[in-house]
């Protein structure tokens, strides 16, 4: 990903997956053939849905995924590049199944299957990847157990995705809970992404910063296919018909797609930095001004870094100029020289920067802590970002805690802005 990948590589593990479904439908074939299927009874559509659909299309992935990495080992030249890979593979096999649901189904099917369907594919089969090559990318854990459990969750994530798509054991609400594994598994995603792109011998700060943007590309296409859905509709069956789909995709997925596009394009970005894989869903509740949006007056933020918390990272180890943003009430009173030494994390993720500010009096080095502002006003003139300037009492104690301290932790001294000094 940090390295340019051959299209012909692409497309090779495209294919690979494309035609691994063939092994899938044997597989069924003759799973049907001992009578073992959904029945509607509770305990064996829950069995089936984990050893029947888990295990067999999980398995079968893997076992393309192999065959692409035994043809690709010579392109696989950083860590990113087995998920990159295992999810190209994931694709082909989704991309084929898609077209049976197309062909029984319609255009309804277009937008969910697409979307949702495609990207679950790939996460479970990057979780399995994940798990047989967590050892040797990161030196952690066992190469058996990270294995075993790597499949494991998979395979019950697909699994338990299926069933509650098609069981209704609590009423309608049922498929609410494939939606919570599902944001689940976004997230398990994106901090496996996370992790490889941290250890990539390619990392390059700018390189990555293009990802922050991702969410846009991925709602232009979410665009493209409710006009594609609309036209399909529209042309074999009526224009009302067309409305209500549209429509109806739009309210069972639009949020959803919303949260999931913007949660794919935040990494939290830290060269050679590895960050524990959490049960957790994309968003959380915050009190630490930083929230994305409000829903019912309660503040929600995305997980990972926005892009207007990322873009301090260009000033990175250079000198700056720091300029109040109220002189009249500023404590700094005028413009200092200054330089960002290096990033953290407190208590839920709260990004901040170790800030040094040369005092010209007396040409002693303070240290503060900046966090970038990212709500109401976070430009001045439309170009220097505006961040808040913060004291901690024990800056080499904050170094050691920084994960446990609270954003309230933190003493505020003022606004300011930056400027790159030429």
């Amino acid at each position: 990903m940090l390295e340019a990948e051959r299209t012909i590589d692409i497309c090779i593990a495209f294919s690979i997956g494309y035609l691994t479904p063939t092994l899938a439908l044997w597989i069924y074939s003759g799973l049907n053939s001992v009578g073992f299927n959904f029945d509607g009874e509770f305990v064996n559509d829950f069995l089936y849905s984990i050893f029947g659909i888990g295990v067999t299309e999980e398995l079968v992935k893997l076992f393309g995924v192999c065959i692409a990495f035994i043809l690709l080992k010579k392109r696989i030249s950083e860590p990113i590049d087995y998920l990159l890979f295992a999810g190209i593979v994931a694709l082909g096999f989704s991309i084929r199944e898609n077209f049976i649901y197309y062909n029984n189904y319609g255009s309804q099917t277009i937008t969910g299957r697409t979307i949702i369907a495609c990207l679950a594919h790939i996460i479970n089969t990057s979780i399995c990847v994940y798990g047989l090559y967590r050892y040797k990318i990161f030196n952690k854990g066992n190469v058996y157990i990270n294995s075993i459990v790597g499949i494991s969750v998979a395979i019950a994530s697909h699994g338990l995705f299926d069933f509650f798509l098609t069981q209704e054991f609590i009423g309608i609400l049922t498929p609410f809970l494939a939606t919570v594994v599902y944001l689940i598994g976004i997230n398990f995603w994106i901090q496996m992404f996370n992790n490889t792109i941290n250890y990539s011998p390619y990392f390059n700060y700018q390189k990555i910063a293009s990802t922050t943007a991702l969410y846009k590309t991925i709602l232009f296409w979410y665009a493209s296919l409710l006009v594609l859905e609309f036209i399909y509709a529209f042309y074999y069956i009526d224009f009302l018909f067309a409305v209500k789909s549209v429509l109806n995709n739009l309210f069972k997925e639009g949020l959803l797609v919303l949260i999931v596009s913007v949660r794919i394009s935040r990494l939290k970005i830290s060269k050679r930095k590895y960050f524990p894989i959490k049960l957790q869903l994309p968003f959380y509740y915050t009190q630490n001004d930083d929230e994305d949006f409000k829903f019912l007056w309660i503040p929600i933020k995305i997980r990972g870094e926005s892009e207007k918390e990322f873009q301090f990272l260009k000033y990175m180890g250079s000198t700056i100029l720091i300029y109040p943003v109220n002189k009249e009430k500023s404590v700094i009173q005028h413009k200092k020289e200054a330089r960002l030494l290096k990033k953290y994390y407190l208590k839920n993720d709260v990004v901040t920067y170790l800030l040094e500010v040369w005092n010209e009096d007396d040409h002693m080095k303070e240290i503060f802590l900046l966090k970038p502002k990212t709500r109401g006003i976070t430009y001045i003139y439309k170009e220097y970002p505006i961040g808040i300037l913060m004291y901690y009492e024990n800056p080499a104690l904050f170094q050691k805690e920084h994960e446990t301290l609270a954003y309230s932790d933190l003493k505020i001294i003022e606004e300011v802005y930056l400027k790159q000094k030429y």
